[in-house]
């Protein structure tokens, strides 16, 4: 059984070396030529081997008189040589077919001429006879390989295909995920980080802080300048928060005018920094309009941050509530400042 595989295997070897190889040569792919490179490829005899080799080694293309009389000194004036030739057609066709049952279905259309001819190998053959039979397993040897071809272009093409798909549909999750006006990620994205906040505070070796934002009386830049003006100073902003965050810290525009931050990669102790350095950032910004939408004008903003501390076991709705309260404290105490429900540990 080993020996049939390891035959089997040599056949297959053969078999995707020889016609391309042949090709690459220019050497015509005809009956009597295949069985010369087929003898060749298969070492077996070391007199064909040593002038093929000479031949291959010169430099120059092997011309059909040349490969005519390898065929008519090796193979055709020899009976034994006869049942080489057989042999060596035998077992490409039995490789063909082994090849085609394992492909499956793809191939079924030549597995009828392929069956054919190795029925004919099990009789009585002629130099003539073998001539043909050779010429059949050649042109369905060409047409497995054409179709394999096409068949691989079809593949690749449709793999092609699910790979755009796959990127287009990434992409519009990704976008999903979202907020169209600034790019940063939207409240039910952020929510979904939220959500793990149980997994980081026991993989982290820290407990994360939340910050909410506001900007101060942003009602009054939509009514006294309009809402384009309103929307370039909601992006402005949201790019000044994202500049003073690092690492897995994630920021989202939380709805409407509100941002969200979540400070994970910040130790607890320094979240009350980058909050007020946040609002600072902010408060120096001016922010720039494009020339079509004032003339001349000059516009900052403030904001209001409430922030909470991240308490083990709570669920998030709870943080964003408490964090949403201290908002709301800054608000009420006057803007444009961060609060915080307690003092802040020192480690």
């Amino acid at each position: 059984m080993m020996q049939e595989h390891t035959e089997y295997q040599r056949s297959i070897e053969i078999i995707r070396n020889a016609i391309p190889r042949m090709s690459e040569l220019k050497i015509p792919i005809t009956p009597n030529n295949y069985a010369v490179w087929y003898e060749y490829l298969n070492d077996s005899n070391q007199e064909l081997r040593d002038e093929m080799d000479a031949l291959l080694s010169r430099g120059q293309p092997i011309t059909n008189n040349e490969m005519r009389a390898l065929y008519e000194r090796y193979l055709e004036k020899n009976d034994e040589k006869l049942q080489v030739a057989k042999q060596a057609l035998g077992q490409v066709v039995n490789a063909l077919m082994q090849h085609i049952d394992q492909a499956g279905g793809h191939y079924s259309r030549f597995s009828s001429e392929l069956n054919s001819i190795a029925s004919s190998l099990e009789e009585d053959t002629s130099g003539e006879d073998l001539n043909a039979l050779m010429d059949r397993a050649m042109r369905a040897t060409r047409a497995a390989l054409k179709h394999g071809e096409e068949l691989k272009q079809q593949i690749s093409s449709l793999a092609s295909e699910m790979e755009e798909v796959r990127n287009r549909l990434a992409h519009s999750q990704e976008q999903a995920r979202r907020d169209a006006l600034t790019g940063l990620l939207n409240r039910l994205a952020f929510q979904e980080i939220l959500e793990q906040l149980p997994a980081m505070a026991e993989t982290d070796g820290h407990l994360p802080c939340l910050l909410i934002l506001d900007i101060d009386h942003f009602k009054r830049v939509n009514d006294t300048h309009g809402h384009l003006v309103g929307d370039h100073t909601l992006r402005q902003v949201a790019q000044e928060i994202e500049a003073s965050i690092r690492g897995r810290d994630q920021v989202a525009r939380f709805g409407g005018e509100e941002f969200a931050v979540l400070l994970r990669d910040t130790p607890r102790s320094g979240c009350v920094a980058v909050a007020e350095n946040i609002r600072s950032n902010v408060e120096k910004t001016l922010v720039e309009l494009p020339a079509d939408l004032a003339q001349d004008l000059v516009l900052s903003v403030t904001i209001s941050i409430g922030g909470a501390h991240y308490r083990i076991g709570e669920p998030a709705e709870a943080l964003v509530e408490r964090a949403d309260r201290n908002l709301y404290r800054s608000k009420q105490e006057g803007r444009n400042r961060v609060t915080w429900e307690e003092a802040v540990p020192v480690s």
